[in-house]
């Protein structure tokens, strides 16, 4: 033996570009860590926003509340979270009001539900990984 240990690597769940994550932050998991636990404190309010701004069948504070969270998924390493923010960003851009938006205000709230539940795990597991408190 030659005394060298092997760097621990932390695995992602498959639908988070690990590849992108390690493209910005190489192996640094616990600033990956502190970059999850910063998008989950800010996750409800923008998602309320977005609650918001259906009820008041405002399209363009939709499109502000989309435009806002959507770079979030980038820094988690959900791309194609990001892309379809970005589609119902487009979507928001030419609608003259929420009644063609029905189907992919509610397709993009679920994914937003759903993302919120991995980055929740996720972020649990590099806590763990971290040896960071619970």
């Amino acid at each position: 033996m030659n005394g060298h240990t092997l760097p621990k690597i932390f695995i992602f769940n498959e639908n988070i570009d690990a590849g992108y994550l390690y493209s910005l932050y190489a192996d640094d998991y616990q600033y990956i860590e502190e970059v999850f636990a910063i998008t989950l404190q800010q996750y409800n309010e923008d998602l309320n926003a977005l609650h918001q701004a259906w009820a008041a069948e405002a399209v363009a504070d939709l499109k502000r509340g989309i435009h806002k969270i959507k770079p979030a998924f980038g820094f988690v390493g959900l791309l194609d979270v990001q892309e379809q923010c970005a589609a119902f960003e487009d979507l928001c851009q030419r609608a003259s009001g929420t009644a063609a938006l029905a189907g992919p205000y509610q397709q993009i709230i679920t994914t937003l539900a759903v993302s919120k539940t991995l980055l929740e795990s996720e972020y649990l597991k590099l806590k763990e990984f971290n040896g960071t408190p619970l």
